[in-house]
């Protein structure tokens, strides 16, 4: 694992000077085979990594049921690296790293899921994404992983998870969540409700619904609402999300986004925030660059303007992106 980052952090380090911003400014085009360069060195070392999380997911499977399959390896891992610049903080960044490695022949059809950041308990309680404050580097030294197993309940249509967030002390955890998916007229629902306990951040629930309408070839409106429970904090937390996703091309898309914050059993505002998210794709399907201007205002503030701008870089592993 340590090896893995540490060449994704030299791939990254390149590829965010020499390709976020160029694409980004670039029309899509059209290159004729007989054009396209011989593929470089961080191309190998994509193709050399993402082959290694296919063997491991493959051997994982032969480890787990016994049987041996050459089937194309359904198994993902995400690294995801880049700065958050602050008004009033100055330059931050930070790193994350998720995996799930598909287990098709195992008696139950598990997964082995890796998870960064696992000690947030809730996203409905975060102003960004990534926590600002902190280098690239001590991101990724004080990134809490979660290594857990889940399975599907088919009849429950319910994912089960059981795992450990690998840090001293290890704490154990079981995690439930069960989704519904239907159909109200022009609109999709989907209905997710989830609970957790964890041997020392305690247990914890949360209900989530999310409505979606496609407005057009290009254009999504949707809406979701989501209110967690943590025992830890002894509070509540509430939030409301209104957004519209735009398709720009096949390679890019747009998300403009309103977040209402609140918090307490009986709901008092605590931040509000808006932002446009731009998203494209910077090579095949693996590479892909984001934008995000934000601005934000908390209560602790006097609801004083802050603005953020976080530049990310994503790369993703996996024989499917071979």
């Amino acid at each position: 694992m340590t090896r893995l980052i540490k060449s994704v952090s030299k791939l990254g380090s390149l590829l965010c000077t020499a390709m976020l911003w160029g694409p980004l400014a670039q029309a899509d085009t059209v290159v004729a085979p007989s054009d396209q360069p011989e593929p470089g060195w961080w191309q190998s070392t994509h193709q050399n990594m993402s082959n290694t999380v296919g063997e491991w997911s493959n051997n994982l499977d032969t480890f787990f049921s016994g049987k041996r399959h050459d089937s194309v390896s359904e198994s993902v891992v995400s690294m995801t690296f880049g700065s958050i610049v602050e008004s009033e903080d100055g330059v931050s960044g930070f790193f994350n790293l998720d995996a799930r490695l598909h287990l098709p022949n195992t008696e139950n059809r598990l997964d082995l899921i890796i998870e960064s950041d696992a000690d947030e308990l809730t996203q409905d309680n975060r102003l960004f994404d990534n926590e600002p404050g902190q280098s690239l580097l001590q991101s990724a030294q004080n990134t809490r992983f979660a290594t857990m197993l889940r399975y599907f309940k088919e009849e429950w249509n319910a994912n089960i998870d059981m795992g450990l967030l690998v840090e001293m002390p290890v704490d154990p955890f079981v995690r439930i969540t069960f989704k519904q998916d239907m159909a109200l007229g022009k609109w999709g629902i989907r209905q997710e409700e989830s609970i957790f306990s964890y041997y020392t951040l305690g247990y914890g629930a949360r209900y989530g619904i999310e409505a979606l309408r496609q407005l057009s070839p290009n254009y999504q409106f949707g809406a979701d609402f989501g209110v967690t429970y943590l025992e830890v904090e002894a509070d509540t937390f509430w939030r409301e999300n209104l957004f519209l996703n735009q398709r720009l091309s096949d390679k890019s898309k747009l998300r403009y986004q309103f977040s209402y914050l609140q918090e307490g059993s009986t709901p008092r505002a605590e931040s509000f925030l808006y932002f446009v998210e731009y998203q494209r794709l910077l090579h095949d399907n693996w590479l892909i660059g984001q934008l995000k201007p934000q601005m934000t205002y908390e209560r602790e503030n006097d609801y004083q303007s802050e603005f953020s701008l976080t530049a990310s870089l994503e790369v993703l592993l996996g024989p499917g992106f071979l």
